[in-house]
């Protein structure tokens, strides 16, 4: 049995199906941490009420508004696993979730990082994202960099990971708005191992979040960490192209979106990594966002 990591902020409308999707696994947790990061609303009182039934230990830890990465840290730091789930207050875990992370981690104990599948719910409609491994893989991934750029391999509702690695790298990067996750696997991957197993049990809820505008200008920070630090990105295989892929596509954003100032900052980053694909993210910042919307529907169908 492992743990299980819940940061919380405001979300008295989605917290109650989050801990019913635990309730509900076919292999049960050891013990769940919900870590109220200064929420206002009555997501707490929720949590309160569903622990009198909940069936498994269900834990709260307060503290004030330090962010995402913050409670996540303390959540991890509060576990006494060796192996740590996380999953955000607005997603919901399939009941097989649990008992095919076992699996995995069973069968390939010597991952930093363990990895399943997602569904994503927008605007009223289910969809299965393009995975970067392919469909019935089951193992360690040859290479997590190469992997992400063909498709979603890992995010906060679909991997577990492994306590004294998250430890050893420092955890998430506290006091950063935009890509604290990903700098994580990031992180995680350079200096271990990733295990995967891409069958889609969790649901992943993208609807209204408040803090969204003020994360649309922002700069993915494994952008900004390693345009700082360049050096790294010779050490780690199929880092650079990565984040040159993940540059591009939040540049591709800004501009659909009408928003020159985020996209220009963020051709900024590009450039840092790579003049060349920086340039050419300053090209697709140009390009009218009708075009864009007409390449990207062609490349989605």
């Amino acid at each position: 049995m492992y743990d299980v990591v819940i940061p919380l902020y405001n979300k008295a409308a989605t917290i109650e199906r989050c801990l019913t999707s635990i309730a509900a696994q076919t292999e049960p947790v050891n013990r769940v941490f919900v870590v109220n990061d200064g929420s206002k609303d009555d997501s707490v009182k929720l949590v309160d009420r569903f622990r009198a039934t909940a069936g498994f230990d269900l834990q709260i830890i307060h503290q004030e508004n330090l962010g995402v990465s913050a409670a996540r840290n303390r959540g991890v730091v509060e576990s006494t696993c060796d192996i740590v789930c996380f999953l955000d207050a607005d997603d919901a875990w399939h009941p097989r979730f649990m008992e095919t992370l076992q699996e995995l981690t069973a069968e390939y104990p010597g991952a930093n990082l363990y990895c399943l599948g997602h569904l994503l719910f927008e605007s009223g409609k289910t969809f299965k994202p393009k995975h970067g491994c392919p469909e019935g893989f089951r193992g360690y991934v040859e290479n997590f960099f190469t992997a992400s750029s063909n498709g979603s391999v890992a995010n906060s509702s679909k991997v577990a990971i492994r306590k004294k690695a998250f430890l050893e790298t420092g955890g998430f990067p506290e006091g950063v708005g935009i890509g604290e996750d990903l700098y994580l696997w990031i992180r995680l991957a350079s200096v271990g191992k990733v295990a995967c197993d891409p069958a889609p049990l969790v649901t992943v809820y993208r609807e209204y979040d408040e803090k969204r505008l003020t994360r649309q200008d922002g700069v993915p920070y494994p952008l900004d960490y390693f345009g700082r630090n360049k050096q790294q990105l010779r050490q780690v295989k199929g880092l650079k192209r990565f984040l040159i892929r993940i540059g591009i596509f939040h540049v591709a954003g800004s501009s659909l979106e009408g928003n020159l100032k985020g996209g220009f900052r963020r051709a900024k980053a590009v450039i840092r990594i790579s003049t060349f694909w920086g340039l050419v993210s300053l090209i697709i910042l140009m390009v009218p966002s009708p075009l864009l919307r007409l390449v990207k529907s062609r490349r989605s169908g």
